[in-house]
């Protein structure tokens, strides 16, 4: 695969020289396994893959896009040269810095090599799992699993390749008991097959049971705790966006201006690590070909430095950060078929922590909530959000008392980490509307607005 795509990429290279213009290309390829899941049973498993490469330009100071395949490289390049006639000047240029000693990606081969049967007799197995209590059944859900592999080259010399192994499950089981019905939502993700299926179903399930007796939520300001999916969810919707360097120079940020201030709380930092060694998006370059690097964003509560990738760091006069994704806005994943933009590769929340157990202990009047609703809908500018409780739990002194029926939450998640406080209980986590991914924990924050 390495040679293949490296070839390819070299007579992206060739052609573009010939064309008399300076150009990057992304060569990427995935192949990949879906399994579903649906009213308890296995309805059907498929292999699929998409491989293309895409093609950006500089010529006469403006550039260009288009995506094409490899018999089709002289056509994409003629694209992307018509596209850059209507492109804003700006003083673009290719990096050329190949200094690739950073964490290679994942790749577990064991992963590598299963095939949708695999997939199948795993996703029965986590159907039996969640299916301990005949009230239950896994109604939704299923796995996916595959590779990634991408080669990225530029006319400035850089010529990279990496690939990864990825496998997600996730199920949600529904529990009938008498008049009432109720969820439980449980799903892992890995570059490894590193996590248990069987797991994963039997927590679903868990989950559903124990959302039985569930009460209306009092409105009022208390302490909410969130937990890694509900934390995530939330906070790529709102401070992510801030944090990168175009929106803030811009003016679209809730932190433009602030650099060196100090915008959280002093036993909280944020990092984005593109080296990091469980990483979803852990490869030994971004996808400018850039190398990755561990960026501290927030160092104990203080901005201290944005992301940003080649073009967007040239025009604020910064550095890149090894941020660059083929991303699309509110779409998963990265593809070839758009060019790169800013986004943070695995976001990582340190700092001082303490058990999630302890920090319930620690709540007299609150709540804890797994998942939210309509997080996308938050102000990207000025990070105020509201949002819906999707699976949540009242807190009373120290103590989970009942499941919550309804209710939402609202603030200014900026504002709010002034106060925030981290658990232990990392766990890896995706956005779902947009590439970015993280490893996070449990988070507290106090004083946010909640109403039944």
């Amino acid at each position: 695969m390495k040679e293949e795509l490296l070839q390819v990429a070299e007579k992206v290279m060739n052609a573009a020289r010939a064309a008399g213009v300076e150009c990057e290309a992304l060569v990427q390829k995935k192949r990949f396994t879906s399994v579903a899941v649906e009213a308890g049973k296995v309805t059907f498993g498929s292999q699929d893959g998409d491989y293309g490469i895409g093609l950006r330009i500089i010529r006469d100071r403006r550039t260009g896009y288009a995506y094409c395949d490899e018999a089709s490289i002289d056509y994409g390049l003629k694209q992307a040269i018509q596209a850059a006639r209507f492109g804003k000047p700006g003083n673009y240029e290719f990096h050329a810095n190949a200094r690739y000693d950073g964490t290679r990606s994942i790749y577990d081969n064991k992963l590598a090599t299963l095939v949708v049967e695999d997939g199948i007799e795993m996703a029965r197995d986590m159907i039996e799992a969640g299916s301990f209590d005949s009230r239950a059944t896994p109604s939704r859900g299923g796995l996916s699993f595959g590779t990634a592999s991408f080669a990225v080259a530029n006319t400035n010399g850089i010529m990279v390749y990496d690939e990864g192994t990825f496998i997600g499950g996730h199920v949600m089981s529904v529990l009938k008991d008498g008049g009432i019905v109720v969820n439980g939502d449980e799903g892992e993700s890995s570059r490894r097959l590193s996590f248990s299926v069987e797991e994963v179903g039997r927590k679903a399930t868990e989950k559903a049971i124990a959302q039985l007796g569930q009460k209306g939520l009092e409105t009022g300001t208390m302490d909410v705790i969130l937990r890694p999916d509900a934390a995530f969810d939330l906070f790529s919707s709102t401070v992510l966006p801030a944090l990168y360097g175009d929106n803030v120079r811009k003016g679209e940020s809730v932190y433009s201006g602030r650099l060196g201030e100090k915008v959280a709380s002093d036993t909280f930092s944020i990092v984005d690590d593109g080296t990091h060694h469980k990483g979803l998006n852990t490869f030994i370059m971004d996808e400018e070909g850039y190398p990755s690097q561990r960026t501290v964003i927030m160092d104990k509560g203080v901005l201290s430095n944005l992301l940003y990738d080649q073009f967007s760091a040239a025009e604020a006069g910064a550095k890149p950060t090894g941020s660059a994704m083929h991303t699309e806005r509110n779409e998963s994943g990265t593809t070839y078929k758009v060019p790169p933009t800013t986004c943070a590769r695995n976001i990582v929340f340190e700092g001082d922590t303490m058990t999630e157990e302890e920090m319930i202990r620690g709540v007299r009047d609150g709540i804890i909530i797994e998942h939210v609703l309509g997080a996308h809908t938050a102000n990207r500018v000025s990070g105020d959000f509201s949002v819906a409780i999707y699976a949540g739990y009242r807190i009373k002194d120290g103590q989970i008392a009942h499941p919550l029926k309804g209710g939402m939450i609202g603030g200014n998640l900026p504002a709010l980490l002034q106060h925030a406080t981290i658990a232990d209980n990392y766990k890896l986590v995706e956005a779902g509307m947009s590439a970015a991914a993280g490893y996070i924990p449990s988070v507290k924050l106090e004083k946010v607005r909640v109403s039944g």
